[in-house]
């Protein structure tokens, strides 16, 4: 089959390669799927650096989310062959997206309607499940609060600012760019900073009238993280989504103490099956009723070295969806 594969570490045009490579077969509690179309996202570009949180031995192939149809199943596993699934791909293994098949575990992996485009499904679990439980269960977010979303423009983001309009809130977005505040505003921000030239914490306070942000949604962190202090309402939760910025800062007690907020951390996976699967369901009715959609960009399944390249360089909205 075909699949890129990352020979050494390095930027992606540099270090991946598009070649032949055995079909993998599933092990036990694994699935086998025929990929249609696999997103891509910075955790991709940090994985061909060798920085990302989970390194896989070289060579592997990357790409953490895909669409497509199972044609294999490992022991243990109740799934029809044929059914139309996404998933979030085995890629700490070396079995990712980027390939004409990809393994996945079957506690990541979840049915899709039929209405649901092969385009809309690949960009849609990893964005909306991450946005939902930071905001639903992380964050407490309540309707009539205010949420700050960082990198609205992004994948994540922009999956956040529908969520947070989902469940009722007044959404605050950053972005870099008129184009991509433009993206923010388009999303359902009432209020879009440019990051890259305006104080977004003097912003927000003024926007608040000096309360601050109850919720602020951060998968940016360096800087962006340690500045948000600056615009925390009283009891304010401020979310630890991930650090496309390429670090994470820490949060100094005083900073904590003395805005009586909390920060909290998120990641999606440590949640149990049962849970997610209720996750997905929610987010399959809100998808149903037409209060989210993924933003995306499609491209060939050959240009995805230069998409990821893209991506550093903040010239992408949404999230980027390789289709085969």
């Amino acid at each position: 089959m075909k699949a890129w594969q990352v020979i050494e570490h390095g930027e992606p045009k540099k270090v991946m390669e598009l070649g032949e490579k055995a079909v993998p077969e599933p092990g036990p509690g694994e699935v086998r799927i025929l990929v249609k179309a696999a997103a891509l996202a910075l955790p991709d570009v940090f994985m061909c650096r060798g920085t990302y949180a989970f390194n896989p031995g070289i060579p592997f192939t990357p790409g953490q989310e895909v669409v497509g149809i199972v044609n294999a199943t490992g022991a243990g596993v109740d799934l029809a062959v044929g059914s139309r699934v996404i998933a979030t791909t085995s890629f700490i293994q070396g079995n990712g997206g980027f390939a004409e098949q990809a393994l996945a575990p079957i506690s990541a992996t979840y049915p899709i309607p039929d209405g649901m485009p092969d385009e809309d499904a690949a960009a849609f679990l990893i964005p909306f499940q991450t946005a939902y439980i930071a905001l639903a269960r992380r964050g407490q977010l309540l309707r009539g609060e205010t949420l700050l979303v960082h990198g609205g423009a992004g994948g994540v983001g922009s999956a956040a600012i529908q969520v947070g309009r989902a469940l009722g809130a007044k959404v605050i977005a950053t972005a870099t760019g008129p184009e991509r505040v433009k993206a923010c505003l388009d999303l359902g921000a009432s209020l879009a900073i440019d990051i890259g030239g305006e104080d977004f914490a003097e912003i927000v306070n003024k926007a608040t009238e000096g309360r601050g942000a109850n919720v602020i949604f951060d998968p940016v962190g360096g800087d962006v993280f340690i500045r948000s202090f600056k615009c925390i309402a009283n009891e304010g939760r401020l979310l630890a989504i991930g650090y496309s910025s390429g670090s994470w800062k820490n949060a100094a007690t005083g900073a904590v103490v003395f805005k009586n907020c909390s920060v909290v951390g998120v990641l999606a996976a440590l949640y149990d099956k049962e849970f997610l699967d209720r996750t997905h369901e929610e987010l399959l009715k809100l998808y149903a009723e037409g209060k989210i959609r993924p933003r995306k960009q499609e491209i060939s399944f050959d240009d995805i070295p230069d998409a990821l390249t893209d991506l550093v360089d903040r010239k992408v909205i949404g999230r980027v969806v390789a289709v085969l």
